[in-house]
């Protein structure tokens, strides 16, 4: 298999983007790999095969990067040269915007493979990912000069199977956690918990069922970026098996016939990711990545552009947290929505990485029978005529927070607030997660050991169903997978000169009607001016250098509103 590198390569001095010695990760070099991995196929033309390590999802795709390392080197093929990446790392102690843990995530992939990308020149990449954390860093990795020069194939590590309790209830890890919440606050017996343990499906290595995870592979799929697949749940090995067959069968000609990046992906692809954010209900954070993605293709993004390309856009998946049905309930019919949202003009027929358009990678896709299922809708009978993710604004937030809507959150309501700088600030103040004043909005800002919200999140859906005519706000500059919000009005990610700058007895609007937040008088009149005020004297806090990779991430704060916390 003759391969050959992209000429405009020849720009760059072995892809290397500086002094690699001076690199935040510096690997030893391609003599190092060629001497210590040895990896069967033709080592003069090395492929990267990169995964995260450490990751829920890190044993499932070793399965795969390897099984795709077998089927590239067959006849001749290039070497496969496996270098996981480490995002485990001491994300302890950061503060960044709001995104610490995904931060570090996110800037270690890059830097990891980036660095390895200029040490090793290979001939084309092979990445794996499986979370809103992965994937992020590589689509944006992908998009930088010289790597768009590079052949890329991307491949998903799936997601976790649902238990079915002997009453025919479904459980997921989430209803695990929720449970045992409720059995700590007293409001869920032994018994019960155990009953949800024992049928919960906790499989190892593959990526929990949550909305934040599958939202990029969704999004992925319908930008061109990663192969739909039949089924990728938790117990589907032989389902990732002929999905990374697949995908290789595709990568190959691709390979061979130098199609990259840079010739294929454009603002269309990323058009895609915007709507699939509403037409499958998928997840805040995606949105919030969204920009930081799409920078390094020329592509500036905010906030209000994602809102604007998706305000009228209608909902047709009735998927989790918002929906009914868990992400395993998708089955094998994405690749047939796929090909139906494409014909419908909902999607836009882009070209792929494999060099192939969407409607001719999904011609083959049967056609979607709507009549024998309810988990996807048609066009002229959606879910919801707009999108459930929608972009709020007012002098909380002036260019927007994103909130997850639901019917429980419809009706307008003033709250007052409750300052929590950290998470043990706020289990304190409700006794544990156990009680909740109604009427309260708690602005949970996070302190330098913050990772993201998922515990508070679940102990409001647990303080809800206990008492279902509570109503209560929160409030957030920080990363959360968004549980809350189909519950509690939950506005996520807010501007920290904001959000920071209340106290305790503020009064705050969350306006449904009008999609605001925004600080008001006790007459319910807004105080914009003394919110642009107290913004303006805000002051980030002086945090003191620890030799740590949350140095770097200080440095690299960015707002909120600019839709990603660092550069």
């Amino acid at each position: 298999m003759k391969l050959t590198r992209d000429p405009r390569l020849a720009a760059f001095d072995d892809l290397l983007t500086g002094d690699p010695l001076s690199l935040p990760i510096a690997w030893t070099g391609d003599q190092h790999y060629r001497a210590v991995f040895d990896p069967p196929g033709n080592q003069d033309t090395p492929l990267l095969g990169t995964y995260p390590a450490g990751s829920p999802c890190d044993l499932p795709l070793v399965a795969m990067v390897r099984h795709a390392a077998d089927l590239l080197q067959r006849d001749g093929g290039p070497a496969l040269y496996e270098v996981p990446f480490s995002g485990f790392t001491d994300h302890r102690g950061m503060e960044a915007s709001g995104q610490g843990f995904s931060n570090a995530y996110k800037m270690v992939t890059a830097w990891s493979l980036q660095g390895t990308l200029g040490l090793m020149t290979p001939f084309g990449v092979v990445a794996g990912g499986g979370c809103d954390k992965t994937f992020p860093a590589l689509i944006h990795t992908m998009g930088l000069e010289p790597y768009r020069y590079l052949p890329w194939l991307l491949l998903h590590a799936g997601h976790r199977s649902v238990g079915r309790l002997p009453d025919g209830r479904e459980v997921t890890i989430g209803d695990l956690a929720a449970a045992r919440i409720a059995n700590r606050n007293g409001r869920l017996g032994d018994a019960a918990l155990e009953d949800i343990r024992r049928h919960t499906v906790r499989d190892a290595g593959v990526c929990e069922n949550l909305a934040s995870a599958m939202s990029h592979y969704f999004a992925l799929c319908a930008g061109g970026f990663i192969l739909a697949a039949d089924d990728l749940h938790a117990g589907h090995a032989a389902g990732r098996r002929a999905f990374t067959e697949r995908a290789v069968a595709l990568f190959r000609p691709a390979l061979r016939d130098g199609i990259v990046p840079a010739d294929m992906i454009g603002p269309a692809n990323f058009d895609n990711f915007i709507q699939a954010i509403a037409l499958f209900g998928l997840s805040t954070n995606l949105a919030l990545h969204l920009p930081y993605m799409a920078r390094s293709w020329g592509i500036r993004l905010t906030p209000a552009d994602i809102w604007a390309r998706i305000e009228t856009t209608p909902m047709v998946s009735d998927l989790q947290p918002v929906g009914r049905y868990p992400i395993n309930h998708v089955g094998a019919m994405l690749p047939s929505v796929l090909r139906y949202l494409v014909e419908q003009g909902a999607l836009k027929d882009v070209t792929t990485l494999f060099g192939m358009r969407l409607s001719e990678l999904y011609a083959d896709a049967p056609d979607l029978d709507f009549a024998a299922q309810d988990v996807f809708r048609p066009l002229d009978a959606p879910v919801s005529p707009g999108p459930r993710v929608a972009l709020y604004r007012g002098n909380l937030c002036p260019g927007g927070a994103w909130v997850k809507e639901s019917a429980a959150m419809a009706a307008d309501r003033v709250f007052a607030v409750r300052m929590c700088p950290t998470q043990r600030d706020f289990f304190a103040l409700t006794q544990g997660g156990r009680v909740f004043e109604d009427g309260t909005a708690y602005a949970v800002t996070g302190d330098r050991s913050m990772i993201e919200l998922l515990t508070i999140n679940y102990a409001i859906g647990q303080g809800m169903d206990a008492a279902p005519g509570l109503e209560i706000a929160l409030l957030t500059d920080q990363r959360t997978s968004g549980f809350a919000g189909t519950r509690a009005k939950a506005a996520y990610h807010m501007p920290r000169e904001r959000l920071r700058s209340l106290a305790d007895g503020d009064r705050v609007l969350f306006a449904p009607s009008r999609r605001i937040v925004a600080l008001v008088d006790a007459a319910g009149g807004l105080r914009d001016a003394e919110m642009d005020a107290r913004a303006r004297s805000y002051r980030e806090p002086d945090w003191p250098e620890t030799g740590t990779i949350r140095d770097q991430l200080n440095r690299h704060l960015s707002t909120a509103e600019e839709g990603a916390a660092i550069y």
